[in-house]
C-alpha cells in the first residue's frame, strides 16, 4: 500500500500478492520460511488466510516429535501462536503486533498426522486483539485449544522497528 503507514514486510508481501493476483498463502509461506527457521523446520504451511481466520497444516517429523511419538508441546504452542497471530494480521491496521498472552490447554496427545491448526479472532479492538485457536489430528480430534491476546502497534518507532 503506497502512502500507507504500514511498512512491515508481511503486509508488503500480502499486498503485492493481492495486486499481482497471486496466492496470498504462497507469498506468506515464502516469507515465513525465509524469516522463521522454526516455521520451516517444523514443516508448517499456511493453507488459508482470510478475514480474521488462518489455517496451518503440518506433518509429523523427527524435528517436532518428542519421546512417546507425539508432537512436542512447545511446537503445539508455537503453531497456535503463529496461526492466531496470522488471524490477527489479517485485520491488523497497524504496523506490527506482539503476543501479550497465550494460554494453551493440551487435551490429547497429538500423534496422528497430518495436523491442522486454526486461528480465529474473537475480538478486535484498537490496541488489543483476542484470538482463539485449536490443533486437530488427522481424524479431526481437537488435541489443544488456545486463547491469546495480541498488542497492535500503531506506528513505527525506534522500539518497534
Amino acid at each position: 500500500m503506497s502512502g500507507d503507514r504500514r511498512r512491515g514486510t508481511i503486509w508488503s508481501v500480502l499486498e503485492e500478492a493481492k495486486r499481482n493476483g497471486g496466492s496470498v498463502e504462497d507469498a506468506l509461506n515464502t516469507l515465513m520460511y525465509a524469516e522463521s527457521p522454526i516455521f520451516a523446520k517444523a514443516g508448517f504451511r499456511v493453507v488459508k488466510l482470510g478475514d480474521g481466520y488462518a489455517e496451518i497444516s503440518f506433518p509429523m517429523s523427527e524435528e517436532i516429535r518428542r519421546r512417546g511419538g507425539m508432537v512436542h508441546g512447545g511446537i503445539i504452542m508455537y503453531v497456535l501462536d503463529s496461526v492466531c497471530g496470522l488471524a490477527v494480521i489479517s485485520r491488523n491496521q497497524g504496523v506490527d503486533q506482539f503476543t501479550v498472552e497465550l494460554k494453551v490447554n493440551f487435551l490429547e496427545q497429538l500423534h496422528k498426522p497430518p495436523f491442522k491448526a486454526v486461528g480465529r479472532i474473537i475480538r478486535m479492538g484498537g490496541r488489543l486483539a483476542v484470538a482463539e485457536g485449536e490443533v486437530a489430528d488427522a481424524d479431526g480430534r481437537v488435541c489443544a485449544k488456545a486463547l491469546g491476546t495480541w498488542y497492535i502497534v500503531k506506528e513505527n518507532t525506534k522500539e518497534h522497528g
